[in-house]
């Protein structure tokens, strides 16, 4: 008997260790930094433009300028200032261990001029054969009128 709760003991212990394994590769700084530089380069990123829809400083410099030449340099030069940030809170969804990979979910801030949002983000982490981590980020629908 004593046998049997040791090896049931025993069975449970990689499960911790999977599992902070699991939270570290969502929390790595470089799947947060990949997670970051998808939605930073992206020049149409629906995030972006929904914060802009809402900026009253942006609204002030479109009115006051004088052409839509200026305008489009504008918009473009407030598009390029977005700043990105994750919430410190990534949690892990769930965990393919055949596939070595973990999909993870975060809270992706950006901030354009006065305004600032907020969606909710699901990205992956996958170790490759050479140990170095794929991050790949799952689209999201965001609709802007």
């Amino acid at each position: 008997m004593a046998r049997f709760v040791l090896l049931l003991l025993l069975s449970g212990c990689g499960e911790g260790e999977a599992d902070q394994a699991a939270e570290h590769a969502c929390r790595a700084p470089d799947a947060r930094s990949s997670v970051l530089k998808v939605f930073s380069n992206d020049e149409n990123n629906k995030l972006v433009t929904f914060t802009l829809k809402y900026s009253s400083s942006l609204d002030a410099m479109m009115d006051a300028a004088k052409s839509e030449t200026e305008k489009s340099a504008i918009l473009q030069t407030a598009r390029k200032s977005a700043v990105y940030s994750l919430d410190g809170t990534i949690l892990v969804k769930s965990r393919d261990k055949a596939a070595r990979e973990v999909t993870c979910i975060a809270i992706l801030s950006v901030a354009v001029l006065d305004t600032s949002a907020e969606k909710e983000i699901e990205f992956s982490v996958k170790q490759t054969t050479d140990g170095r981590p794929l991050v790949t980020v799952s689209p999201f629908l965001f609709k802007v009128d």
